[in-house]
């Protein structure tokens, strides 16, 4: 056997003996974040372009008009039951970027319901007809002739989770709250001034009626607090940190709210107007009514409220 052979021999083994080289998973996911990165940002700018050139609220609306509901705690004897209306507030968000302003009307304003005879208490329309025939009882021209193609109905479990999920909220409390209801599960404990609520404690804060010692808050103090505890929040999603908290609030509040009919792009355009809010209520008295305790409320001056707020 000639050296040529040998060499000839020993080159092919040593060519058959070399490792394959494979392509790293590294290589793999780079090329994968090649191609998903561009369509991500593709679909993320066609989107905001969308928006910015198809309002979502049409051409020609100066504002979106939302009603807004908070409902009262479930009844523990019967959870399934209807349920009513304890925060009523008509919210004209103007689109030109001025901000936004709550109109206020008291749950306990007396009305009649049509075919239900009366009187009755304007939050009682939920438990009978939900947002519907409550937003046909504020477009009556007897009452606010308020037309509100939107609404938003939460209850305490939705401001917890959307609390909670933007880190908590900023609020001033103005005196000492305690209370403590073992059967209404409802426990409140707060100091006053300003202090960072979580969850929990804002809603503590919202439902705060009297204290253990007898000293009662009045419904206009009550409503006061929801429409600052809406701003506090509105206040907390234009932070740095609030803005990164912006998608974990939007799933809580997909997860908890009861109603909505705003589609994202809506609810970004509504939370983004209302980045400063006035707020205001309608005119009202308190009243008893065959032994129960009614607000009569100056439609008239309200009417004349919401037809200013909304131009």
């Amino acid at each position: 056997m000639n050296s040529k052979s040998v060499n000839g021999a020993s080159g092919n083994a040593s060519r058959k003996a070399r490792p394959v080289r494979r392509r790293s998973c590294l290589g793999c996911m780079g090329s994968f974040l090649f191609v998903t990165i561009p369509l991500l940002l593709l679909i993320f700018v066609s989107s905001l372009l969308a928006w910015v050139f198809s309002p979502p609220f049409g051409h020609g609306e100066s504002s979106a008009r939302v009603l807004v509901v908070g409902l009262d705690e479930p009844d523990r004897r019967n959870p399934d039951g209807p349920r009513r209306a304890d925060t009523i507030l008509l919210c004209a968000a103007r689109l030109n970027g001025s901000g936004a302003t709550l109109l206020s009307v008291p749950r306990d304003a007396l009305i009649d319901l049509r075919g239900l005879g009366g009187p009755w208490k304007i939050n009682a329309a939920y438990a009978f007809g939900k947002e519907n025939l409550l937003k046909q009882v504020l477009a009556d021209s007897s009452i606010l002739a308020a037309d509100l193609p939107y609404h938003i109905v939460i209850d305490s479990n939705t401001v917890r989770a959307v609390v909670d999920a933007l880190g908590g909220i900023s609020v001033d409390v103005p005196y000492d709250m305690r209370y403590n209801d073992d059967w209404g599960g409802l426990h409140i404990d707060l100091k006053a001034g300003r202090q960072i609520l979580n969850g929990e404690q804002t809603v503590g804060y919202l439902r705060w009626r009297k204290d253990n010692y007898g000293r009662v808050g009045s419904d206009f103090l009550r409503s006061e607090r929801q429409r600052e505890v809406l701003i506090a929040i509105a206040q907390q999603a234009k932070t740095v940190s609030g803005a990164l908290r912006l998608p974990a609030a939007y799933r809580a509040f997909q997860q908890h709210a009861i109603a909505c009919n705003l589609s994202f792009f809506q609810l970004l355009s509504f939370g983004w107007a209302c980045r400063k809010i006035e707020s205001t209520s309608v005119p009202a008295t308190p009243a008893m009514v065959g032994g129960i305790s009614y607000v009569y409320c100056d439609w008239d001056s309200g009417r004349e409220l919401w037809s200013t707020v909304i131009k």
